[in-house]
């Protein structure tokens, strides 16, 4: 199979032996591969492929399910799919764990639907698994440009919750509204902390998503409401 190399840290086309999937993954013939921040750093050499994983870039894919493994019951051979994986997606042919696969909307094609696991996945595990945002509740989105945040604003906008988002500049602030977002602070020029506790009336969001870490925690928590929850997210996002 066809498969994007790094080398050197550039990107190379070069021919490998598709994988074989064990007992418990599937095998999709890759149609569309996203492009995601660690692809970036994997290949500038700052992002270390997890042990086990392939050294072949790529996060998310869409496809079609070739084989699978003899324990696998939720798919078969020839069901159309979007799939998170741990590396591997650029790449003809790529292995797949079936809980992280779903199927493609109808009517979507194979690039919109390999744009969905890695932030929908994300934003759903951390914001509303872990966090219970629900309706009439606040979320505020650090990195609200970013893949995860503008993902974090439609999502969160589409079950009711007001968002507020931070960026660095004010393009990125009109994208973010663009998108639905309810507030966009420009961390550079406006503290958020303030900002914040002024458009909650001094209550405090109910989720903080925050992607930066840092000198953050503590401000983060100076503008959560009580019983409020802060997710930490380790991803590396340009804001």
């Amino acid at each position: 199979m066809r498969a994007i190399e790094i080398i050197n840290h550039q990107l190379h086309c070069g021919e490998r032996e598709p994988p074989t999937p064990n007992a418990e993954q599937v095998l999709i013939k890759v149609h569309a591969a996203g492009v995601n921040r660690p692809d970036v750093m994997q290949r500038k050499g700052l992002y270390p492929p997890p042990p086990g994983a392939s050294d072949i870039p790529g996060l998310e894919i869409a496809g079609v399910i070739e084989t699978v493994g003899v324990n696998v019951t939720e798919f078969k051979p020839g069901d159309v799919v979007c799939a998170l994986v741990t590396g591997g997606g650029y790449a003809e042919y790529c292995l797949a764990n079936p809980r992280l696969c779903l199927p493609i909307p109808e009517h979507w094609s194979f690039v919109e639907a390999a744009s969905i696991p890695e932030t929908y996945f994300t934003v759903w595990s951390n914001v509303f698994n872990r966090a219970k945002l629900d309706a009439k509740q606040t979320l505020l989105v650090h990195g609200g440009s970013s893949g995860i945040g503008i993902t974090a604003i439609q999502l969160a906008k589409a079950f009711g919750a007001q968002v507020f988002v931070t960026v660095g500049n004010e393009l990125k602030q009109q994208a973010c509204l663009a998108l639905g977002a309810d507030a966009a602070i420009n961390y550079r020029s406006q503290d958020f902390v303030a900002e914040i506790l002024k458009l909650t009336d001094n209550n405090g969001v109910n989720v903080i998503l925050d992607m930066v870490g840092g000198d953050y925690c503590a401000r983060n928590l100076t503008c959560l409401a009580i019983e409020g929850t802060l997710i930490q997210n380790c991803v590396a996002a340009s804001c």
